[in-house]
């Protein structure tokens, strides 16, 4: 910003919008000058300060009880906010952030069904299976999918058994296992076998899984003897755990 554009309006209201989003991710500040900007923030009101606010989702207070008492307030504040300014700001905050679990849970509490899907599609297409150095944001994503009852959720999990994390593929496996769709049947096998599969719990917990859901697997008995190890046995059909 430029030395006379400080002393412009548009100016000089951003200076204040920059300097209420330092405070709230000042994780040394007191509690009050938190609250008081956060404040700010929420009456200023327009989409760029909702982001900002939005922020203090990403940053953990020195006090974990003040953290906490702030995180929730703010989560209740959030709720009170129109549609038309919360879910563009929790959108735009979430491409580019690493913590929004927080958020996720703003949009699941306000958003219909559609508004929902289109905030995750956008989501699921910027965090696709792939590299990331931080799959933090993912990981957080693929939680919140989780818990939606809804028929595309198993065939996106599946996706993500492919990505190169060996966290994201664990978090993947557990997953379509918790919910127990017998169409994800096909894409665990084929992760079960996928010769470039190094990771020994992954392995375990699909046989673990499929035992667990007592599903027939003989239509890849191939895979299922070559994967068997000393804490399973298979009978043909059936896993079994010893």
């Amino acid at each position: 910003m430029g030395f006379k554009d400080l002393f412009s309006s548009a100016g000089r209201s951003k200076s204040k919008l920059d300097k209420h989003i330092k405070t709230v991710q000042n994780q040394y500040a007191q509690s009050a000058d938190r609250y008081y900007a956060m404040e700010q923030l929420l009456e200023m009101g327009d989409i760029p300060a909702i982001v900002g606010l939005m922020k203090r989702f990403t940053m953990n207070a020195s006090k974990s009880i003040e953290d906490e008492e702030e995180k929730g307030w703010l989560y209740k504040r959030l709720l009170g906010l129109p549609l038309d300014t919360v879910l563009p700001a929790a959108k735009e905050f979430c491409l580019q952030s690493d913590n929004i679990a927080w958020v996720l849970r703003v949009v699941e509490e306000l958003a219909s069904k559609q508004q929902e899907w289109d905030i995750l599609n956008a989501l699921l297409a910027h965090h696709p299976p792939g590299y990331e150095r931080d799959p933090s944001a993912k990981l957080q994503l693929l939680t919140h999918l989780q818990e939606i009852d809804d028929p595309r959720v198993p065939d996106i999990l599946a996706g993500y058994l492919e990505d190169p994390d060996e966290g994201v593929r664990f978090f993947a496996v557990e997953a379509l296992l918790d919910i127990g769709e017998q169409r994800s049947l096909g894409p665990l096998v084929a992760r079960l076998g996928n010769p470039a599969e190094d990771s020994l719990r992954l392995r375990t917990r699909i046989l673990t899984g499929l035992a667990r859901l007592g599903w027939d697997v003989s239509a890849h008995r191939d895979v299922i003897h070559k994967a068997i190890g000393n804490d399973h046995t298979f009978d043909g059909t059936h896993i079994k755990e010893r």
